[in-house]
């Protein structure tokens, strides 16, 4: 029995443009994190990246969202996070040989889980176009 990726996944455009601008995001967050760490001590890098991060990416989601191939929030939400956690990982693995790039107190979860809730968010603030609407 074969399984048609759109019943799986119900993308109605190409993954490349969602996952420019989930790497967009994550790459503005990682420059971020990267001032924060070598100006601050690692405690207040990582709360003031906790929530610098999802602002970050709050703003290249209302980008990607202007578009018309724009998907659902939901998913946008999910590629987003998934690109910025998949990158998180194989930085963190890489630069320092362990997985805890931020302090212990704020962790990955926490700014993966303000990402995927401000990208949502940002999706939902902009109204489906027309073209959108039909299908």
């Amino acid at each position: 029995m074969r399984v048609s990726a759109s019943h799986v996944f119900p993308a109605r455009t190409s993954m490349p443009r969602l996952l420019v601008h989930g790497l967009a995001a994550w790459a503005l967050g990682a420059v971020l994190l990267a001032i924060l760490v070598s100006t601050c001590q690692i405690t207040l890098a990582s709360a003031l990246y906790t929530f610098g991060a999802p602002v970050l990416t709050a703003l290249v989601a209302a980008h990607y969202f202007r578009g018309r191939e724009a998907e659902e929030p939901l998913i946008t939400a999910i590629g987003f996070t998934a690109v910025a956690g998949a990158l998180d990982l194989l930085v963190s693995i890489g630069a320092r040989g362990r997985v805890e790039l931020l302090d212990p107190a704020f962790g990955v979860g926490l700014p993966l889980m303000l990402v995927f809730g401000a990208t949502g968010f940002t999706g939902e603030m902009f109204p489906p176009s027309p073209e959108k609407r039909s299908l």
